[in-house]
């Protein structure tokens, strides 16, 4: 298995990785009956270059060519970077109300990076492949990366049901730095948690 930069050949697979890392915020946010059907919004975000959902966001692991699991990444520069072109490629798609349930998520659940940290998100791995170590070795392979760089810490935030991948979370080391409450039913609360390099 090889681990790589994602390629916009890898929108179809990876996508649904993407997708499968946070099923209910997604269905939240890009809500099908304001545009449309998620998966294809992420697909066509994807192959661009200008948004968080970019492939220049992302790392592939591959088995014989095939995209088995994902992860992105983002430092506050990139986040701020992409804003604008993630909020009018989302009011373009979905309109005002998925701006405001975007932002608010970002506000009161999944908070902007810190300067000093590298951001994971879209952790994901194929089913059949789990248990293997793919996730750990995407995570691992950030680690290296964000240390050359020069940051202090990777970061990431886990729903509070997911007790599997904040399992794997606290193995690798991170380490759980806040909890925030959910504001509504349908989304869970999420843990923030860094891991010092």
């Amino acid at each position: 298995m090889i681990i790589a930069p994602a390629q916009s050949k890898h929108a179809e697979s990876t996508c649904e990785l993407i997708y499968q890392s946070g099923p209910a915020s997604f269905d939240y946010i890009f809500n099908i009956q304001h545009g449309p059907e998620v998966r294809v919004f992420l697909r066509h975000l994807f192959r661009t270059r200008k948004t968080m959902f970019s492939h220049k966001h992302h790392l592939v692991c591959l088995h014989k060519d095939q995209v088995v699991g994902s992860l992105g990444h983002f430092s506050l520069k990139s986040h701020k970077k992409t804003f604008w072109s993630n909020a009018c490629t989302i009011l373009l798609h979905y309109g005002w109300r998925s701006i405001i349930k975007g932002i608010q998520f970002e506000n009161r659940l999944v908070k902007a990076p810190k300067n000093d940290c590298l951001y994971l998100c879209h952790i994901a791995v194929k089913p059949e492949f789990r248990g293997k170590g793919i996730a750990s070795r995407l995570i691992l392979n950030m680690k290296a990366l964000a240390k050359k760089e020069g940051y202090r810490a990777l970061s990431l935030d886990v729903a509070q049901k997911n007790q599997t991948a904040l399992n794997l979370y606290l193995s690798l080391g991170f380490k759980i730095i806040s909890i925030q409450e959910s504001y509504n039913s349908t989304l869970d609360n999420h843990i923030y948690m860094e891991m010092p390099l």
